[in-house]
C-alpha cells in the first residue's frame, strides 16, 4: 500500500511537472508570436512607407513634367505674339500715323 501510494505521489508530481511545462510552453509560444507579430508590423510599415515616397516621387515627377509642358507652350505662344508684333509693327505704325494726319 506504502509502494501504491508512493507511486500516485510520484505520479502526481510528475503530473505537475507537465502542467508547468505546458504553461511554460504556452508562454514560449505567446511570447514568440507576439515578437513575430511586432516583426510583420514593422515590415508592413516599412512596404507602406517605401510605396508612399515612390508615389509622392511619382506625383512630383509628373508635376513637374506638366509644369515644363505648360512653361514651354507658354514660351511658344509668346515667342509667336514677338513675332507677331514684330511683323506688324511698321504696319501700325504707319496706320497710327495716317490717322493722325487724317484728322
Amino acid at each position: 500500500m506504502e509502494n501504491a501510494i508512493k507511486k500516485l505521489i510520484e505520479i502526481e508530481n510528475e503530473a505537475q511537472k507537465l502542467v508547468e511545462e505546458g504553461y511554460s510552453q504556452s508562454e514560449r509560444i505567446r511570447q514568440e508570436t507576439l515578437k513575430e507579430l511586432k516583426n510583420m508590423e514593422c515590415n508592413i510599415n516599412e512596404m507602406a512607407n517605401y510605396k508612399i515616397d515612390q508615389l509622392s516621387r511619382k506625383s512630383r515627377l509628373d508635376a513637374d513634367e506638366k509644369i515644363k509642358k505648360i512653361n514651354e507652350s507658354t514660351q511658344k505662344r509668346i515667342r509667336v505674339l514677338e513675332d507677331y508684333v514684330e511683323n506688324n509693327r511698321e504696319t501700325w505704325g504707319n496706320q497710327i500715323f495716317s490717322r493722325i494726319l487724317e484728322r
